[in-house]
């Protein structure tokens, strides 16, 4: 009687390790089914705002200054691009960033000619206890790479996208 105790309380330890280790994949599940769909309330729901348009605002002041274009473009259309970025459309595409910038593996044939299956396969690893990145499997740049982090003990938001160096000269 004592070791069926035991092994259902190792048990019941083991499963909720493993649903705490799962959890970020789980949240990215959830995020590629609303990007899917095309619902960005669904999307707003796992994204913290204020961390993103940190982030954001912190790389856009980065590409602003750099030497090709601080002469052509002006710092003060930083904030509406912003506001422009995390509209609810503009979710949509900043977390699709990628898809734009390189060509997923997943729309190229196999050698045998016949065509992969056509959603992008993505890798996601843990950078510490509360932060994850996620990225393209097989992707070639940081373009696009997501940061999620801990909201709590088991949800997780979204709070960093990648931008490409290239944005702004990028026609």
């Amino acid at each position: 009687m004592m070791k069926r105790g035991i092994f259902f309380a190792v048990a019941a330890v083991l499963a909720l390790a493993g649903l705490f280790y799962g959890s970020p994949y789980l949240a990215m599940q959830q995020i590629r089914a609303a990007l899917k769909a095309q619902d960005s309330a669904e999307l707003s729901t796992h994204i913290d705002l204020a961390l993103l348009r940190g982030s954001l605002d912190q790389q856009l002041h980065a590409l602003f200054a750099a030497p090709e274009v601080a002469a052509d473009i002006s710092p003060t259309v930083i904030a509406p691009l912003l506001d422009t970025m995390l509209m609810p459309e503009g979710l949509l595409s900043l977390v699709q960033l990628n898809a734009h910038y390189e060509s997923p593996l997943s729309k190229v044939s196999d050698v045998s000619g016949r065509q992969r299956n056509g959603e992008a396969d993505y890798t996601l690893h843990y950078t510490s206890w509360d932060s994850v990145v996620v990225q393209r499997a097989h992707s070639k740049s940081r373009i696009g790479e997501l940061t999620l982090s801990r909201d709590g003990l088991w949800r997780w938001k979204l709070t960093s996208v990648a931008l490409p160096r290239n944005l702004l000269t990028d026609t």
